[in-house]
């Protein structure tokens, strides 16, 4: 059995124990996946204790209604599909126009983490401008279904259910941001990013 094989049955054991009632495993859950459903809420909410009013709102609900969850082989991919119900939902519940595009949409808006700005080199800050002029042309769905691909990991599929789309308007959206991002970085060489953190989610694009 390999190792995706061996997470993957990890985590139906770990998801399975909780739905039969063992608290320590929602424990479990939550520290491993609190970091990664906070820099995802964030960047809708960009209020820290909103956020984080989120994640909890997220565990209470799984606690109430775990006697009528079902199992799962991708805990990571049933909280941020559940979570991002919520964020949006709190969205909505606040009237933050202020996350509204001018279609009334909401608004993802992607930063590159501080760590992955501490280049010191004069070429790779000229790149990582250019990335993130790049980032920023892009609509607001297409941020976030960048994201959501290339930084978490997630499946087109997998994509398509969190945002409400079909598959084939999954693949549209990403193909057009795709297209968008290489005309922005064409003649850029990309690679030197790659071992900053810059661009190692995106390679395979570039």
């Amino acid at each position: 059995m390999d190792t995706s094989q061996n997470e993957h049955t990890e985590e139906q054991k770990l998801w399975d124990t909780f739905l039969k009632g063992n608290d320590k495993s929602l424990e479990i859950i939550y520290r491993r996946y609190f970091d990664e459903l906070y820099n995802y809420g964030n960047k809708w909410l960009n209020d820290i204790s909103l956020t984080e009013d989120s994640i909890q709102d997220l565990f209470v609900k799984l606690l109430r209604t775990r006697h009528n969850l079902s199992g799962t082989t991708s805990i990571k991919y049933y909280l941020f599909r559940a979570f991002r119900s919520i964020v949006l939902d709190k969205l909505k519940s606040k009237n933050k126009t202020a996350f509204l595009d001018e279609a009334g949409r909401s608004l993802f808006v992607l930063e590159l983490s501080p760590e992955k700005k501490m280049i010191m080199q004069e070429e790779v800050r000229t790149l990582q401008k250019r990335l993130s002029n790049a980032m920023d042309a892009l609509t607001p769905r297409q941020r976030e279904a960048i994201f959501l691909r290339y930084m978490e990991g997630f499946s087109y599929e997998q994509v398509a259910e969190m945002m409400d789309l079909t598959a084939k308007g999954t693949y549209k959206l990403m193909a057009r941001a795709i297209d968008a991002l290489k005309e922005q970085m064409k003649g850029t060489a990309w690679h030197i990013l790659v071992p900053a953190g810059l661009l190692y989610h995106f390679s395979d694009i570039f």
